[in-house]
């Protein structure tokens, strides 16, 4: 339990990230490590279902829900091997980026502060799955 309160708290340690979320890809789909109190620990299983589904082309028309927060897909690399991130974009009037990254055994969820580009969440992102890994 030590080890994932760490790994939350160094990845907000990053001037860019303002909420974070690891949720497990197993059975259940359930959140394993969030932001104390933030929007992503309440991730469903539904959700993660959608996000990690054969049927690619809905959600890029229709758009996906993240903690229950409407968003638009920029990008989908989710299930592309030597990619595996989504890039999507909250709806609304505080509208962040958010990127998605697949390991194996995992999602990672990245919301971005305020105007910050989804291109440096991507990188990030891209470090993390490395990472997780190695």
């Amino acid at each position: 339990m030590d080890y994932w309160k760490y790994y939350i708290n160094s990845i907000l340690a990053d001037r860019n990230v303002e909420d974070v979320a690891v949720v497990g890809l197993s059975d259940n789909k359930c959140v394993w490590a969030a932001k104390p109190g933030g929007l992503l620990a309440a991730i469903s299983p539904q959700e993660v279902g959608l996000i990690t589904g054969q049927d690619r082309k809905t959600f890029l028309l229709t758009g996906i829900t993240v903690a229950g927060k409407k968003c638009s897909v920029i990008r989908d690399s989710l299930l592309v091997d030597e990619d595996n991130v989504m890039d999507v974009r909250s709806k609304g009037s505080d509208s962040r980026s958010i990127c998605i990254g697949k390991t194996p055994k995992a999602l990672i969820f990245l919301m971005g502060k305020k105007g910050v580009h989804g291109g440096a969440l991507n990188q990030k992102v891209h470090d993390m799955i490395v990472g997780m890994k190695a």
